[in-house]
């Protein structure tokens, strides 16, 4: 089901700033690379990490979407929350309290992130199932678009940040703590086996297609948008290095031609007044270098500005590129 949002969205909304999220899914994953040292469950909860954020950089786009007016599968944002509660809420956010717990047994210290983190869970979870509720609500026309907005990107904020905190702090925190005898007592207990994902695993299942298709076609705009950046950046760069070349060639042109007109009027001056020729050279090579001065002054100073029209130019493009890559 699409609608267009614009009557579901209020006035007071649209003058606010599209994409507020503190990070987005590329951010997140730069700032938090896994350590291949790793141990392998916790590069395993790495990695859900990265499909979980996925799915809020999807749901943040359709939030963007919706705030900008425009038109939107209401059931793909259902899907996407349909799947965070499903499956992190309930597989992925288990497993990791079990782990916090039993490093928590290990070393007392991690006692306080654990009380912490497994009070983010119920928080997160509760929040989910309002947001779902909430979504239910708006697709039936009893909550306005701009409610919606505000609740998915207090949810998407809190969900980052969480695993952000986890990745960061926690992570190399019990990754250091635990010995392999540890993970090997861990790896023994059934509810830390992995469970399948149903959008990421093998096979997608049915009530998530719609979500996973979009993913899909997120991901290859995602690679396709990246090779467009790097070429605009690429082109970018050979025009600058053109704008350079020519106002070099054009600097030598001058000094060229300013040396040619100082040796011939030396040599006017030398036969016309030899006897003054020194003094009177001296002072028209001051006047011809301060002139090729002013010219070449000319000649840098547009160089600039070309250079700064470029940049301007690429980062336009870029902001096209970006916005030819939102959500239909």
């Amino acid at each position: 089901m699409a609608v267009n949002t614009s009557r579901s969205t209020s006035n007071e909304s649209r003058g606010k700033t599209v994409g507020s999220e503190p990070m987005d899914l590329q951010a997140f994953a730069d700032q938090h690379e896994s350590d291949v040292s790793e141990a392998p469950m916790l590069a395993a909860l790495r990695a859900e990490h990265r499909h979980i954020a996925s799915v809020l950089a999807l749901l943040s786009d359709h939030l963007n979407a919706i705030e900008r007016s425009e038109l939107v599968d209401t059931h793909v944002i259902y899907e996407i929350m349909d799947y965070m509660v499903t499956w992190p809420d309930r597989f992925h956010h288990p497993r990791e309290d079990l782990i916090y717990g039993y490093a928590a047994d290990v070393d007392k210290k991690l006692a306080e992130d654990r009380r912490r983190l497994e009070q983010d869970h119920d928080h997160m979870a509760r929040n989910g199932r309002d947001l779902l509720q909430a979504v239910e609500d708006w697709r039936r026309g009893e909550l306005s678009g701009a409610e919606v907005v505000r609740l998915g990107r207090e949810y998407v904020q809190a969900s980052y940040g969480h695993m952000s905190f986890e990745e960061r702090e926690v992570f190399p925190v019990i990754d250091a703590v635990l010995t392999y005898a540890d993970w090997r007592e861990l790896s023994a207990d059934d509810q830390l086996k992995p469970v399948g994902d149903p959008v990421f695993g093998r096979r997608v299942q049915r009530e998530f297609r719609n979500m996973a298709r979009k993913l899909r076609r997120s991901l290859r705009r995602g690679v396709e948008r990246q090779a467009v950046a790097e070429w605009v950046s690429i082109e970018s760069l050979f025009e600058a290095y053109e704008v350079m070349g020519m106002a070099n060639q054009s600097g030598r042109d001058i000094t060229r031609e300013q040396l040619k007109r100082g040796l011939r009027e030396a040599s006017y001056i030398v036969l016309d007044q030899p006897l003054k020729a020194p003094f009177l050279c001296a002072v028209n090579n001051t006047r011809l270098t301060v002139q090729w001065l002013d010219d070449m002054q000319g000649v840098y100073r547009d160089a600039v500005s070309d250079l700064l029209r470029v940049n301007r130019e690429r980062q336009d493009r870029l902001r096209l590129l970006k916005r030819a890559g939102r959500p239909g």
